[in-house]
């Protein structure tokens, strides 16, 4: 079984998934952000299940990194529909409503220049947040924002995505995908497959940038994997620390929602 890492750097820590290590590089001690934790800041978990009621996602990427978009090969469905449905399903059965909108076309997401670049550092993929993002939020609306870039990060080699939260200055979290790690879920042995890991890998991003798992939103369950940091101790729960060939495979569409049972339970019953 080939496990691929995913990962997030959250206003706490910069974990490294593949390597089970928890580490903060030097280059990254500068966007500790005790900002956070203010009460005037609405980019914080306690905002996002309590007085915001819509949700939107700006998604940009870079020229020849464009996220896939269109329907499944076999389950026919919209493959964004997969990140549209868990995001349903995080703000289901709050006693109101939150307008959840999530975009599945090219021409609803925003091309940004190719950068020419094999590796990242965290500078500069902020460096496109402040070039790139169009949309802030407030206490009723929040936008977060998924840029897709080629190449990978120069601290963390062969990890799939990052979130970056909690950042002086840089609003909601950002999302990062590098889509050379994506397609390495190549689709030789079935269709569909390098869109299926794309998506959970969206899904578990957005799930770091919401709170989970206990980076923001309570645990109501003892199942965070402490080894690997924010991330659950199921392994069937999109919120593991990796992503594996076999769990991408098993992955049906038409069964979109890839939240184990604890983290869904750690949402439902979060009531800042």
């Amino acid at each position: 079984m080939i496990f691929r890492a995913l990962i997030i750097l959250s206003f706490f820590s910069f974990i490294n998934c593949e390597t089970g290590k928890s580490e903060l590089p030097p280059a990254i001690l500068g966007y500790i952000a005790l900002d956070y934790l203010i009460l005037t800041d609405p980019d914080r978990s306690s905002v996002y299940f309590s007085t915001v009621r819509s949700l939107d996602l700006e998604v940009a990427y870079e020229t020849d990194a464009e996220p896939f978009t269109g329907n499944f090969t076999i389950a026919g469905s919209n493959i964004w529909n997969v990140t549209d449905s868990n995001m349903q399903d995080v703000f289901a059965d709050r006693g109101y409503s939150v307008a959840v909108t999530v975009p599945s076309d090219l021409s609803e997401m925003n091309e940004i220049p190719n950068q020419n670049r094999s590796t990242w550092s965290v500078n500069q993929l902020l460096d496109l947040v402040s070039k790139y993002r169009k949309r802030s939020s407030d206490y009723q609306s929040t936008s977060f924002f998924i840029v897709y870039v080629r190449g990978e990060l120069a601290d963390a080699p062969g990890v799939i995505a990052v979130t970056i939260s909690g950042v002086l200055g840089i609003g909601p979290p950002v999302i990062f995908v590098f889509k050379d790690m994506i397609e390495q879920f190549d689709s030789i042995v079935s269709p569909d497959r390098v869109e299926k890991a794309e998506q959970m890998t969206v899904t578990h991003e957005l799930g770091h940038a919401l709170g989970l798992v206990n980076a923001g939103i309570p645990l109501y369950s003892s199942h965070q994997d402490k080894e690997h940091g924010n991330h659950c101790s199921n392994e069937t729960c999109g919120m593991f620390w990796a992503l594996s060939d076999s769990k991408v495979e098993s992955f049906s569409p038409s069964s979109p929602l890839i939240f184990g049972q604890e983290c869904r339970d750690d949402i439902r019953n979060y009531n800042p």
